[in-house]
């Protein structure tokens, strides 16, 4: 007890003298809710910090754990996918729409992957490809050139 005062007055990171606190207060309250209430933290840091003392005492308190990390959801299949889907286009893909939309793309990947993800995944991706899904741009360039007097627009212009 006395090295956990020591630690918790005389610390040498904020991180310790935290840790130090909570364990301290874990022999004086009942419950994980009040040292989290006292020590201004959330409940799970307070579960965190004592699950890490019991396992290695006071000396695993002045370690930096790290959280686990998510696995990543996208997988290199996945982006192989991706890239496939936008060389062919949503109707060699069996979506019937002219252009790929985000939400689309999704959609389709979930189906085809059984990976599911968020319409900004999707973005990130395609970015990575070279690729920007925004609104089309509709023209109706095949019927003005039917006209006698078309003249296209210069090398250019909007």
């Amino acid at each position: 007890m006395a090295a956990l005062e020591h630690d918790y007055r005389y610390g040498g990171s904020r991180l310790v003298r935290q840790r130090s606190h909570i364990v301290l207060l874990a022999y004086r309250l009942k419950t994980q809710m009040e040292i989290a209430e006292v020590v201004c933290c959330s409940d799970a840091t307070v579960s965190r910090t004592l699950a890490v003392y019991r396992r290695g005492g006071r000396q695993a308190l002045r370690r930096d754990y790290q959280p686990a990390l998510h696995p990543a959801k996208v997988s290199l299949g996945w982006q192989r996918v991706l890239a496939e889907a936008m060389k062919r286009g949503p109707q060699a893909c069996g979506v019937p729409r002219p252009t790929w939309t985000a939400p689309l793309l999704a959609d389709y990947l979930a189906k085809r992957t059984g990976i599911v993800v968020s319409e900004r995944t999707v973005r990130r991706g395609l970015d990575l490809l070279g690729y920007v899904c925004r609104r089309p741009t509709w023209t109706v360039r095949h019927k003005a050139e039917e006209q006698e007097d078309y003249a296209p627009k210069r090398q250019g212009s909007k």
